[in-house]
């Protein structure tokens, strides 16, 4: 009895694997007679996370192929997989439970032989339908939830505001372009590019576009007193030009720092670049990009600022 029992189990995993090859053979014939599976979503509300589940749709003319198909799109679907492989590891976990005797004395030695049998099978049982419920859980179509959207306090500027060291640019209208394009490229809202100076030794505010804030003391320099620490990793020898990605503002260190960006900026990404301009009062810059919704910063588009930092530098004079 139990051995059909597991019989049973394994050859439901392997009509599920089966059946699933055959439905994508179908799917590709593409018959006008069979719909695409449609989406049921669960817990979707707004920008929460949500979970769909693909149920087939009954086909519009019922002809022996059409009903064939729909019978094997439901059989493949994730939640078929999902309620086969939980009914499959309930009936392993009744059958062992109602298997197991707990009197150990009264076990004969040919009866510890027949029950590690049925451990072995068991065990194979569990394993078989957690295939079948892993393959439709993987099958499932999640959404992660995404951060608030806010909007950003300040002021829009009418393309790219240069504050300190213009004069020293070979190109000041690809500069324009890089500002332009990293916003409209990535989630930024707001480009910054600064500047280490090696006269001052502080870090000055070169040229800024997108959302800045409303107050034009706070954007055009950064303020005395303000210390800058995330920056100044960049300085420091062996770091090269990593980059600094903090992908929720913190009110210490980080918002207290990028006082140039508007105060609600949500994320910060900061990227290293290397200059010389032709008096050698810089030698360092970093451009830094302002979001209004967090952990929106892709790893591509992380890489694409590195590539476009490391061209802004060599628009400097040399």
């Amino acid at each position: 009895m139990h051995l059909k029992k597991i019989t049973i189990i394994l050859a439901l995993a392997k009509c599920q694997a089966f059946l699933q090859a055959q439905t994508s053979q179908r799917y590709l014939a593409a018959s006008p007679d069979v719909q695409l599976p449609s989406k049921t979503t669960l817990f979707a509300e707004n920008k929460k996370g949500s979970v769909q589940l693909s149920i087939p749709e009954l086909p519009s003319t019922l002809t022996p192929t059409s009903v064939l198909d729909y019978i094997l799109s439901l059989l493949t679907a994730d939640f078929s997989s999902i309620a086969l492989g939980s009914i499959g590891i309930l009936l392993a976990l009744s059958n062992r439970l109602s298997s197991i005797d707990y009197e150990a004395a009264s076990i004969a030695t040919n009866q510890a032989a027949e029950m590690g049998m049925q451990s072995r099978m068991d065990l194979l049982a569990v394993f078989s339908a957690g295939a079948v419920l892993l393959n439709g859980v993987s099958k499932l179509d999640v959404t992660s939830a995404l951060a608030e959207t806010v909007i950003l306090e300040g002021k829009t500027l009418e393309g790219a505001v240069y504050t300190e060291g213009s004069a020293t640019l070979l190109n000041q209208d690809l500069v324009d372009w890089a500002l332009e394009a990293v916003r409209n490229s990535t989630p930024a809202k707001s480009a910054a590019i600064l500047c280490y100076s090696k006269q001052d030794l502080r870090w000055e505010i070169f040229a800024l576009d997108g959302i800045v804030p409303f107050d034009d003391d706070l954007w055009k320099a950064i303020p005395d007193g303000v210390a800058t620490p995330i920056l100044d990793r960049f300085l420091k020898d062996g770091q090269g030009n990593k980059e600094t990605y903090l992908p929720t503002l913190q009110a210490l260190p980080g918002r207290s720092e990028v006082s140039y960006l508007p105060q609600n900026t949500q994320e910060v990404l900061m990227t290293p670049f290397d200059i010389s301009d032709v008096n050698y009062n810089y030698g360092k810059a970093a451009l830094v990009l302002g979001s209004d919704t967090a952990k929106t910063f892709t790893p591509r588009d992380v890489a694409w600022c590195q590539v476009l930092a490391t061209r802004l530098g060599d628009l400097w004079l040399k």
